[in-house]
């Protein structure tokens, strides 16, 4: 049986090695979960420390789980914190997020967003790293992001640096305590001054390669380190608001200890542009299309032939929103009127080929 992605899905990060290297990107989804937060906040240090120390529990081996000290007023803040914190969005401190999506003070909507995500929605893309040159107060990486899908739109890495146990006075807690997963500052890229790796479109396998750079604090422990990497894409509907694609905290090559020297080559870009698909494009049998997109009301899905086939919608956590099989037809209609605002994938599969493509519903 064969299966032909042609995805028009623009929607829906952990460090690389050159093309030579022998490790690969992870086809697999990681969660993030946000707790911003302030030393001098209350309840930061009570129920909100709590909760962090629950979430970090259930989640914190198998996701990105990190402390955002984002009010410039607070003691471990840094301009990255801040500004990841205020692309979240949030009213106060403390403040939870799965994926990037805000959930106010209910630390424990974060979970479920998560879990959604890890088992159920598919795998865009992912990045990989690898650390290449760690010396007294200079780290540097190569991420390395493949995609899995064919894609559109405009993709951002957003990698960072985290300790754990920075033990820091905190209202709320006795005497100095230990603070967890402390975001400790943004990378920057190495050899220019943009974050995006992607606008356009690129196709299933290609992959796309970046070194970034940071200069941290010698005071900084080493031994309670660890880089996150993040993938972000622009949301069609607000280009300043930006979708949480993936995320990635495991070394693939390299670790945190001096001296393990430097290389001196560039990495290559490995996207071919004239390989890209443009649009929807025709796969041996069938055609498939999808209108109006945007849609409010009803989704026409038409075949250039009839055909036996299922169509899947889902959310942008994965969650199965419609489904429905269909026998020896090439056009139907889904009603989308009750439809909460936002972008949903839809899958049609044909039992011999699979395809996909981003709609909106506002």
């Amino acid at each position: 049986m064969k299966t032909t992605f042609t995805l028009l899905f623009s929607l829906v990060f952990a460090f690389g090695s050159f093309a030579q290297s022998e490790w690969d990107v992870p086809e697999e989804n990681t969660g993030m979960i946000t707790k911003i937060t302030a030393t001098w906040c209350g309840p930061c240090g009570q129920w909100g420390w709590e909760a962090m120390e629950d979430l970090l529990a259930s989640h914190g081996d198998d996701n990105i789980v990190i402390s955002l000290y984002a009010p410039s007023s607070s003691k471990l803040h840094n301009a990255g914190a801040e500004s990841l914190a205020d692309e979240i969005g949030f009213g106060g401190t403390p403040n939870f997020s799965g994926n990037g999506l805000d959930q106010g003070t209910a630390a424990a909507s974060t979970a479920p967003i998560v879990d959604t995500f890890t088992t159920e929605a598919p795998v865009i893309a992912n990045s990989a790293f690898e650390i290449q040159n760690v010396d007294d107060d200079t780290l540097i990486i190569l991420i390395k992001t493949e995609f899995f899908q064919n894609v559109d739109g405009t993709f951002i890495l957003k990698p960072f640096l985290i300790e754990n146990h920075v033990m820091e006075e905190q209202t709320g807690q006795t005497g100095d305590a230990s603070h967890h997963n402390v975001h400790r500052g943004a990378f920057a890229p190495l050899t220019d001054t943009t974050n995006v790796i992607l606008v356009g479109s690129a196709a299933a396998g290609d992959i796309i390669s970046k070194r970034y750079v940071m200069e941290y604090d010698p005071s900084w422990d080493l031994d309670e380190m660890f880089i996150a990497s993040t993938l972000w894409m622009e949301n069609p509907l607000d280009p300043a608001d930006h979708l949480y694609v993936n995320g990635s905290k495991v070394s693939q090559a390299g670790e945190l200890a001096l001296s393990m020297g430097t290389h001196d080559e560039e990495p290559p870009v490995y996207i071919d542009p004239g390989s890209w698909p443009v649009g929807l494009e025709e796969v041996d049998e069938i055609n498939f299309a999808v209108f109006p997109n945007p849609a409010s009301d009803v989704l026409n899905v038409n075949l250039s032939a009839n055909a036996d086939f299922t169509i899947i919608v889902t959310d942008i956590l994965g969650k199965q929103i419609f489904s429905e099989s269909y026998t020896s037809i090439s056009k139907t209609v889904i009603n989308v009127a009750d439809f909460p605002e936002g972008i949903y994938m839809i899958q049609l599969n044909t039992g011999d080929d699979t395809f996909y493509e981003r709609v909106i519903v506002k």
